[in-house]
């Protein structure tokens, strides 16, 4: 009897959960290849055994909603813990590793040793999200790609963008080059397109979505808030997030009520709003405003706000200016809130 992915996505079939896709079954059966390939193989526990070489890895890429990321936690789910596997999203996979990289300061050759170190306990590394967009995190994964194949550790990605395209008219950009050459060389490069968005099967009429800006939209965000704080007292105090002050308008029961101005104008980071996801069930956004190519720094923000909601399942409650497929009206940023889009759509039918 089969197990692993492959099953699993068949069960999914059979219950009518999903239907069927051509291409998404070309990359389970990748997926029950490498599941199979990891059963079979050991991580390297002690420093004196030399782990089995890293099977070929996976790099998904494609549309927003195409199920890339079901797909890669279908395929971590079905492998049993003893394998060595470890899920992330792209965020926290780098804020841990500029933290492994200050503790080993002093350390000869800190990326050889920081790998070796996560191949005693990892075989299969699952990022999702894979987007390399400045300088510092280029150079930082190109090394750490190589150290994957010393230590044997398989890399699986999605990305909305094919590997060629990664960093593209990034600074120093040619330095970059050896890690796309290595992830074509390692990895299994699979295109999952298409026009159907997966995240989207039915309409809906998104009633966690209040626009405009008004007082109706003011009372309805409002009611929305009392009802997921179940009523309870609040508290107005602000944050301490990062060392940092973070107003906020309520908090009680696990939600959190904000302005877009404290979130999202501020100077804020993936690993401010990790900690604040961490530690909430919803959040209540007010004052989203339509954003032009004059605000692709609060629109950056906001993109990066959205992932971490999304990796966090955090329920989303918003007020804004416009319909959430219209609140970026720039063009330098439109593909990477195309996604935001479609994760939006999600998060707010949670």
């Amino acid at each position: 009897m089969t197990t692993g992915p492959k099953a699993t996505y068949q069960s999914e079939l059979d219950a009518g959960v999903i239907w069927h896709d051509a291409l998404q079954e070309g990359v389970v059966d990748e997926f029950q290849r490498l599941h199979d390939a990891l059963q079979q193989s050991k991580t390297n526990k002690w420093f004196f055994q030399k782990p089995d070489p890293a099977p070929q890895g996976i790099y998904i890429f494609g549309s927003v909603g195409r199920g890339k990321t079901h797909l890669m936690d279908l395929f971590y789910d079905s492998l049993p813990e003893h394998v060595g596997k470890q899920r992330q999203h792209y965020h926290e996979f780098m804020l841990w590793l500029h933290q492994q990289l200050r503790e080993h300061g002093d350390t000869k050759n800190p990326l050889v040793h920081i790998c070796r170190q996560l191949a005693k306990t990892t075989r299969v590394l699952c990022l999702d999200e894979f987007l390399v967009n400045d300088i510092a995190n280029a150079m930082l994964l190109a090394g750490m790609l190589e150290a994957f194949s010393l230590h044997g550790i398989a890399l699986v990605t999605t990305s909305n963008v094919k590997p060629d395209d990664l960093y593209q008219d990034g600074l120093q950009r040619a330095k970059f080059l050896p890690a796309i050459a290595w992830i074509n060389q390692h990895m299994k490069v699979m295109h999952l397109d298409g026009a159907h968005d997966y995240r989207q099967q039915q309409e809906q009429s998104h009633e966690d979505w209040y626009y405009p800006v008004n007082e109706s939209s003011n009372l309805h965000i409002r009611e929305r808030y009392l009802e997921l704080s179940a009523r309870e007292p609040a508290s107005d105090v602000p944050w301490l997030i990062n060392d940092r002050k973070l107003d906020i308008i309520r908090f009680s029961q696990n939600t959190l009520w904000c302005d877009f101005t404290a979130l999202c104008e501020q100077p804020r980071n993936a690993a401010d709003y990790i900690a604040i996801a961490e530690r909430i069930e919803n959040l209540v956004l007010q004052n989203i405003p339509a954003m032009s190519a004059d605000n692709d720094s609060e629109a950056r923000r906001f993109i990066t706000l959205i992932d971490v909601l999304y990796e966090q399942n955090v329920k989303v409650v918003a007020q804004a200016a416009c319909h959430y497929k219209m609140i970026y009206q720039g063009n330098k940023l439109a593909f990477e809130f195309q996604r935001a889009a479609s994760r939006l759509a999600e998060l707010l039918l949670a």
